[in-house]
Parts: C-alpha cells; structure tokens; sequence
C-alpha cells in the first residue's frame, strides 16, 4: 500500500504546471511577468514543494507502518506504546489537516485554473483519518473484544491501564470528531444564502473526510455519543442542508444509527 500511496503523492504533488505564474492571465495583455520574475517565483517554490514532497513520502511510509501494526498487534501493545501511537498518527494527521485547511485551499484556488484542484494531501488525510479512528473505536466500543484477545494470549494488562486507554481514547475521539464537524458546520451559508464558489470548492474536496468521520460516529459506542451529544447535535444540524449529497447520506446513517434509538 505504501508504494502505491507514495506514487500518487508524488503524481499529485508535482502536476502543477512548468510555469505557475503564467496560469494566472493578466486582466489585459498590457505586458505578461518577466522570465525573470518568473523564474525567481519558481526558485523560491521549489525547496518548500521539495520539503513538503520528502515530508508526505515519510509519513505516508510511517501511516501504512502504524495501520499493520494497529491491526495486527494492536493487543499486544502496552498502554504507554498505544497512547504514542495515538499521539504520532494525531500529529499526522494535523499537518495533513492544516495543509488541507479551508483558508490555504482558497489561498491556491487563486493562483490555479478553475479546472484544476490546488495541491493537497487529502488522501494522507484520509488515511490517517481512518487508521486514526480504528484506533480510537478499538479502545473504546471494542474494549471487551481485545480484553478477552488479551486473556488469552496470558497478557497480563491492568485494569488501571485499561480504563486510562478507554478515558484517553474516549476524549480524543470526541474532540476529533468535533473538530472535522466544527470546519465544516462553519462554513454552511447561512439559511437562504448561497455557498460562493470557492467555498463551495472546499467543501467539495472536504468531503471525504467529513463522511469517513460521521461513518466513525455511526459506530461510536453509543453511551460516548450519549454522553457528548449536547456538544455534538449543533454542528449536526447544519450539515443537514449542505450541498453535497455524500455528506448528506452519511448524515442520514447517524441519524438512524445514533438519534432515532433516542427518541421514546
């Protein structure tokens, strides 16, 4: 998986174009920039492109790493070892995110053709979303499972430890979940107000993500999701009227799996 999700990277990191500046077209052909401009643009870009293209090709190495470890030994870890693996694949997860925020995405939109996606790491943010939230539900919904796993491999785990994964995990679930609902909700026009076409753009390309977590939320033990809906319910309902229909129909799953079992 690692080989194939570097090749992808590396193709998406360097489709842009030969010479960027001359894809913004001057509003009239009064004079077009100077090569030298141009190609000081593009000496200036190159060592940032470069550091951000070696960074990606690592992480995604160390993603695809962290996912074998996660499902094949997850159990056999120690508390201390699965709490810094949480921690790594968070701050993963982070750079890939603040890399992919709305504000940089709008930032490139201006400098690129509307044909054309900007650059991102979505699909490093994808798949570290989802490893990220295997390794939180496991410590969580399916903290029976991996005991009995345990058990039976004459692991000899605390209890302590145990209930410090599950109230660990428990948080950084939720304010994860809570965090990718938050950027979203936010930027949903206002009722009878129309998304401007940049923002409609993001969402578009946020997508992805915003189903992988309402997809997690649908399979959250349902006590958690109990316990935080106050905070979770209105960034809820303001995706309930958001353009994208993908959005719309994970939305739906929660509200079957999760809110509907609520109700008297």
């Amino acid at each position: 998986m690692g080989n194939m999700m570097d090749n992808l990277l590396v193709r998406s990191l360097t489709s842009k174009s030969k010479g960027r500046v001359d894809d913004i077209a001057p509003p009239s052909p009064v004079k077009a920039p100077d090569d030298d401009e141009t190609d000081k643009a593009e000496g200036e870009e190159s060592p940032m492109m470069e550091t951000v293209r070696s960074k990606c090709i690592t992480q995604l190495l160390l993603l695809g790493a962290i996912d074998s470890i996660q499902k094949r030994y997850w159990s056999r870890l120690k508390a201390t070892q699965q709490i810094a693996i949480m921690d790594i694949l968070l701050s993963l997860l982070e750079f890939a995110s603040s890399y992919n925020s709305p504000s940089n995405f709008r930032t490139r939109m201006h400098h690129i053709p509307l044909e054309r996606p900007p650059l991102n790491l979505l699909r490093q943010e994808l798949v570290g979303t989802t490893i990220y939230l295997d390794i939180l539900h496991k410590s969580t919904v399916e903290q029976d499972k991996i005991d009995s796993i345990e058990e039976t491999n004459g692991l000899n785990v605390e209890s302590g430890d145990q209930e410090k994964i599950k109230y660990l995990a428990e948080g950084k679930l939720v304010s994860f979940c809570g965090q990718i609902l938050k950027e979203a909700s936010v930027l949903q026009p206002s009722t009878g107000e129309a998304a401007s076409a940049d923002i409609h753009r993001v969402l578009d390309l946020r997508a992805p993500v915003i189903v992988k977590v309402l997809k997690g939320m649908c399979i959250m033990d349902a006590q958690i999701f109990r316990r935080h809906l106050k905070e979770f319910y209105p960034l809820i309902t303001k995706l309930i009227c958001c353009d994208q229909m993908d959005v719309r129909g994970a939305l739906g799953d929660l509200f079957s799996k999760q809110l509907t079992p609520l109700m008297p």
